[in-house]
């Protein structure tokens, strides 16, 4: 079967982003039909279906997000063939959509220090092509290339949260009041596994919406559609700005570890990637987010001596000369020059 154009496969990709045909039209500069259009045509052409509708738009099948992610492979890799013919390298940052939420806000300081950046974000149960990155945020779990090195950030903490207005419109103020609200469940277990938490003595009925990933829920909190399970770190911001509430102040840990990781031979670009992501880190700082102190990755002044970055994969050091990213870089600045 031949490939069929770029270009309509990059219209697969906007659309499973957006999840909205209209929002995906106005990015490609195309109108609703010519995306309907597309779709159909490739649908035909694979004899499967890309994508179902639901309340909010649609969703991409198994079969659209493998065409996606083969997409994304290929330019990427053409992209950076194409940036090395140039002399034009961007230094790749590949992140979550959870952590976009909470980072996007504190991208202007950090282009003021480093111009020539590339980003790119992925869902929760995307597969994470680390190929294609010079920088990024991981789970435990994922497996780095060769060349890559990394230090853990912080383990991942979920507490329920839900639009101010939502929350007065219900008198949410203890678990078993919760338990009675509308839910948005992403995996039901995760809720279970709150309650359970939070001290509910018997069995909740979990009643609500569900959806593919966690930003798809935080996103119908924030319109006050319901109540959502979310990431501490990306709560936090989302409080801090009044746009959120956590009515009942529990959380619980997923067991899942946030890591940063680079290439080695990226080091100047990120050093300056990962301070910045540490200091925004640090504002996010609650008693409901777990920072990871024994990675190694502090700012200077609050680094614990004689730690180490260790593997996402294993309790094995990352192959780094010295303890960490930041000594190395300390040991570049007070070597004597020629």
């Amino acid at each position: 079967m031949n490939v069929p154009p770029l270009q309509s496969l990059h219209t697969l990709e906007v659309l499973s982003r957006h999840r909205r045909i209209g929002a995906a039209a106005a990015e490609l500069g195309l109108s609703h039909a010519a995306v309907s259009q597309t779709v159909s045509r490739l649908e035909k052409r694979f004899g499967v279906q890309l994508f179902l509708k639901n309340s909010w738009g649609v969703e991409a099948t198994p079969e659209c997000r493998s065409l996606v992610e083969a997409y994304l492979s290929a330019s990427s890799t053409l992209a950076r063939a194409l940036s090395d013919a140039s002399g034009e390298r961007r230094f790749r940052i590949l992140l979550p959509k959870t952590a976009w939420l909470w980072l996007s806000p504190a991208i202007a300081r950090l282009y003021r220090s480093t111009p020539d950046l590339s980003f790119r974000a992925y869902q929760d149960d995307d597969v994470v092509d680390l190929d294609s990155a010079d920088f990024a945020i991981v789970a435990s779990g994922h497996v780095p290339p060769r060349g890559f090195e990394g230090t853990a950030l912080y383990d991942e903490r979920l507490i329920p949260v839900c639009s101010p207005e939502f929350a007065q419109s219900t008198g949410i103020e203890t678990p078993s009041s919760l338990a009675r609200a509308q839910l948005l469940i992403v995996r039901r277990e995760l809720w279970l596994s709150w309650f359970a938490q939070a001290g509910l003595v018997s069995e909740p009925c979990l009643a609500g919406p569900s959806f593919a990933d966690s930003t798809l829920a935080m996103e119908a909190a924030l319109r006050g559609q319901g109540v959502a399970l979310c990431c501490t770190v990306a709560a936090a911001a989302a409080i801090s700005r009044g746009e959120l509430v956590a009515p009942v102040a529990v959380s619980t840990n997923t067991e899942r570890r946030l890591w940063a990781v680079w290439r080695g031979a990226q080091l100047d670009p990120a050093t300056r990637v990962l301070h910045w992501l540490l200091a925004e880190l640090e504002a996010r700082t609650t008693r409901h987010v777990s920072l990871v102190e024994e990675g190694g990755h502090r700012l200077p002044d609050k680094r614990r001596p004689g730690s180490e970055a260790f593997s996402a994969r294993t309790t094995r050091p990352w192959p780094v000369v010295g303890n960490s990213l930041l000594d190395r870089n300390r040991v570049a600045a007070s070597a004597p020059r020629a």
